[in-house]
């Protein structure tokens, strides 16, 4: 018989390590080989697979503890790669690799610090851009006060805290060609108003191609793309979900993008992918050659980098823009939410990649958008039965106690984004919902009672990709101010600690290979100063990430 070399079995040692798994829920030593889980428990527990192998006890975690690889199932690759490379002015603090930016909340502060970036920015380079605008916190600011207050001599962007809004000033529409209604591309003038100055939603499909020669230059997207990489391994992340592969240009470029910059074998997390359909839609694809786009790519497969069988849906707009549709009465204010893509143009493409066996994930908001999606998961189940089909409804902003039991009715799952409640629970309780909406959006609690799956996403750049926090916001309900909103929809620390570890990857059917730690799976997990069960959900927002462990690979923050 041909002698066969065996791995090397390496042993960590660590104060604790937290396991999400019940039946084993505490260790001191996991064992490793090949990048998989070979034994958990004591030391001794491990003897049998020491005195089987070669093997390396290593003691660097002794004084830490180590819980699974934290998931974040929901973000955009692409956006903080292109947003990080200009300043943050926006409504919530944010803390970047390299750069701070305080939070600026009213409309005078936001001026003042504007014009402080574009005193410093070389027009040379090109147009000014700036990310965070929310006119709830800044005031309106439509083109014309764009010119007086800000620049008349020069191009200026103003980008929606949101990322589905972005405001020009009159230069930068003529630099962007857009002196006219007529020069709007047909499928995007719902979303534009030249007037104003205004690309919202579907109409940012009609400027973003202008501007991506600016953000896609060779060394300002790598430059980009490493910031992002850095956000991901400082949150102790090893597992992201770009949720929306297309948000800025075809599905296969962007996915080759993204494989260019992380299929690497010293990147210490891995990328799903998951193609966007309305990408599909708007390069006027069916909905069958978007299927057989995708299957090709999922036969692809990849290390760090890889799409599955799964697909992103559009329904209502965005949570933090007021975009997104409400039942009557609607807003306060009378104003109108808006589809991204209007449901009966979703529905061929959730139809096409359904019948193929895809799990969907639909991006909705809104109670109005709750019911249109539900509906729709309503007539696929009539139309072709799945079991276990977790059908995701992904932020889950507003909706109502019977549209939760409608989705656990329906087998559905749900990523949710708490930073609405951070962020906007008292604000929205003023301006548009009212307090007894604001205060019960995302209603985690009530799911998590229905035995609904519910896994927290940054979606970033709308929430910092460090799920830490967002277990502390989702576990506390506190608000930027302090103030607690909603407490029946908190999520315990334990069920909040799940949603970034067990119920995460669940939600991406990875529940075989990751989100626990346990013989089998593969070897990631999160190095922690402290025990989150010891210091609570109020010192998970604090929590320090000393590092990771990636298939086996520690990967320690400086």
């Amino acid at each position: 018989m041909d002698h066969v070399e065996r791995p090397h079995l390496t042993v960590f040692i660590a104060r604790s390590i937290i396991t999400m798994e019940p039946a084993l829920p505490r260790a001191t030593a996991v064992g490793v080989l090949d990048g998989i889980i070979a034994g958990v428990g004591t030391l001794e527990d491990l003897r049998p697979w020491m005195d089987a192998y070669d093997h390396t006890v290593d003691t660097s975690f002794a004084d830490h503890v180590l819980m699974p690889g934290l998931i974040d199932p929901h973000l955009h690759p692409l956006l903080p790669a292109i947003l990080t490379q200009m300043p943050f002015v926006a409504p919530d603090a944010w803390r970047l690799p390299g750069k701070d930016f305080p939070a600026v909340t009213t409309p005078a502060d936001y001026l003042r610090t504007v014009r402080g970036f574009l005193t410093a920015h070389d027009f040379g380079s090109g147009p000014f851009f700036t990310w965070g605008y929310h006119p709830v916190f800044h005031g309106d600011l439509p083109r014309e006060q764009i010119d007086t207050e800000l620049a008349a001599d020069r191009s200026v962007f103003l980008w929606h805290r949101s990322f589905h809004e972005i405001y020009a000033n009159t230069v930068a529409l003529k630099w962007a060609g857009f002196e006219d209604i007529s020069d709007v591309p047909d499928i995007a003038r719902d979303g534009v108003d030249l007037a104003a100055g205004r690309f919202s939603e579907g109409g940012l499909a009609a400027i973003l191609p202008k501007l991506q020669p600016v953000f896609f230059a060779p060394d300002r997207l790598a430059a980009g793309m490493a910031t992002f990489g850095d956000m991901v391994h400082r949150g102790g992340v090893t597992t992201v979900a770009d949720m929306g592969t297309g948000i800025m240009g075809p599905v296969l470029a962007e996915a080759e993008g993204i494989r260019q910059a992380f299929e690497r074998d010293d990147v210490p997390f891995r990328v799903q992918l998951t193609p966007l359909t309305t990408a599909y839609l708007q390069r006027g694809c069916t909905p069958q050659e978007a299927v057989a786009e995708v299957e090709a790519e999922v036969a692809r497969g990849g290390s760090r980098v890889q799409m599955r069988r799964h697909a992103k849906l559009m329904i209502d707009g965005a949570f933090f823009s007021q975009g997104f549709q409400c039942c009557p009465p609607g807003y306060i204010d009378g104003h109108a939410g808006a589809w991204v893509v209007p449901p009966e143009q979703t529905e061929p493409f959730a139809q096409a990649f359904w019948d193929a066996g895809y799990q969907l994930h639909a991006h909705c908001n809104g109670d109005l958008g709750a019911q249109a999606t539900l509906d729709l998961l309503d007539r696929l189940l009539l139309h072709k039965p799945r079991a276990d089909h977790r059908f995701s409804l992904e932020h889950w902003g507003y909706s109502t106690e019977d549209q939760n039991r409608r989705l656990a009715a329906l087998g559905a799952v749900v990523s949710g984004q708490p930073w609405y409640v951070t962020l906007l629970g008292e604000v929205y309780a003023e301006v548009g919902l009212g307090p007894d909406r604001a205060h019960q959006m995302c209603r985690f609690g009530s799911l998590a009672a229905k035995g609904v799956p519910v896994a927290l996403h940054s979606d970033c750049p709308m929430a910092p990709l460090e799920p830490l926090r967002l277990a502390w916001a989702a576990a506390s309900r506190r608000t930027v101010d302090g103030t607690v909103i909603g407490a029946s929809e908190a999520l315990t620390l334990d069920q909040a600690l799940r949603a970034i570890t067990t119920d995460a990857a669940w939600i991406l059917r990875w529940e075989n290979e990751i989100g626990s730690i346990r013989t089998g799976k593969k070897a990631d997990f999160t190095v922690l100063a402290d025990d989150p069960y010891a210091v609570g959900i109020d010192g998970l927002a604090d929590l320090r990430v000393l590092g990771t462990v990636f298939e086996g690979r520690p990967a320690m923050l400086g």
